[in-house]
């Protein structure tokens, strides 16, 4: 039986470290979560997806070296299932069962019930779990302070924090879009030298192209944005219906399946222009836009 506990107390802590490691690949997700959920802004979001990360890692890895700290390890990391179970209900209640509550990034697709049954699992799992406790005060200590900077430091040296909050590049040039195909679906076209008009070049292959799109669909949900057009770079009509898919977009699409893509995009993805009767403004390059700066130029 004691070696039936010693395995039950790794799995639990594996749990915890496996969930944290599979959120950093891609991170952007999780960062997301914090935004659509109001606790962050985007400034702070990446910082604060870290942190989380890093307590999940220290909880797994205290829990499988039985460094307990007078049971503070026990009571937190039953704290933390309850606080990722409450947010699983929340996401149950307004999303139904049928979406990827994220709980182990995109390694595994869990629904939030599941992933609710395994946290009760692994609640249970904790109380019936021996604690050992050190004698030796300096083990305790020592133990604590490396698994600590261990967990601090790893998310940041594997997936570091990227420059954010990139202004757009300020440019006054007139751009030629009359080439571009019409709507997807729709074949209704839209005159790019007439209004102001934001137009996002994207490939469905490009993982910047996709967290960038995931922003944008954020924002638009905290402001209607009317002047936004998504330009699809596919050359299968596949890549581009699974881009639509996953992520959702409400804007006007625009498939593109040829190399003009690249001409008018300029070869760097994601390319975000804005464009007032015809002349371009602004453009960003990249998925680390600053959002209050973009949204500047979105109408509602």
């Amino acid at each position: 039986m004691r070696y039936l506990y010693h395995i039950l107390r790794i799995l639990v802590g594996l749990a915890f470290i496996v969930s944290a490691i599979a959120k950093l690949y891609p991170i952007e997700p999780f960062e997301n979560t914090f935004i659509e959920l109001g606790v962050s802004n985007w400034l702070f979001a990446p910082f604060l997806a870290r942190l989380v990360i890093a307590l999940e890692l220290f909880l797994g890895l205290a829990i499988i070296l039985n460094l307990w700290l007078k049971n503070k390890v026990y009571y937190l990391a039953h704290g933390v299932l309850a606080f990722f179970t409450a947010y699983l209900v929340f996401l149950l209640v307004t999303k139904g069962n049928d979406v990827d509550c994220g709980c182990f990034g995109s390694l595994v697709v869990l629904s939030p019930g599941i992933s609710i049954a395994k946290n009760f699992a692994m609640i249970i799992a904790l109380l019936f779990i021996p604690r050992q406790y050190h004698m030796n005060g300096n083990v305790v200590k020592i133990g604590f302070g490396l698994i600590l900077i261990l967990s601090i430091t790893l998310p940041l040296a594997l997936n570091p924090i990227g420059v954010h909050n990139m202004q757009g590049v300020e440019v006054n040039h007139k751009v030629d879009l009359t080439g571009l195909p019409p709507f997807y679906k729709t074949n209704q076209s839209v005159d790019f030298s007439q209004g102001k008009k934001v137009v996002a070049f994207l490939s469905y292959k490009c993982k910047h192209c996709i967290n960038a799109t995931k922003k944008l669909v954020l924002l638009d949900k905290k402001q209607k944005i009317n002047n936004l057009y998504l330009v699809i770079g596919s050359k299968r009509e596949e890549g581009l219906t699974k881009f639509i898919e996953e992520i959702k977009p409400e804007f006007p699409i625009i498939w593109m399946s040829g190399n003009d893509f690249f001409k008018y995009s300029g070869g760097r993805l994601p390319a975000i222009f804005y464009i007032e009767n015809g002349v371009m403004k602004k453009k960003w390059f990249g998925d680390r836009f600053d959002v209050d700066d973009i949204r500047n130029y979105f109408t509602d």
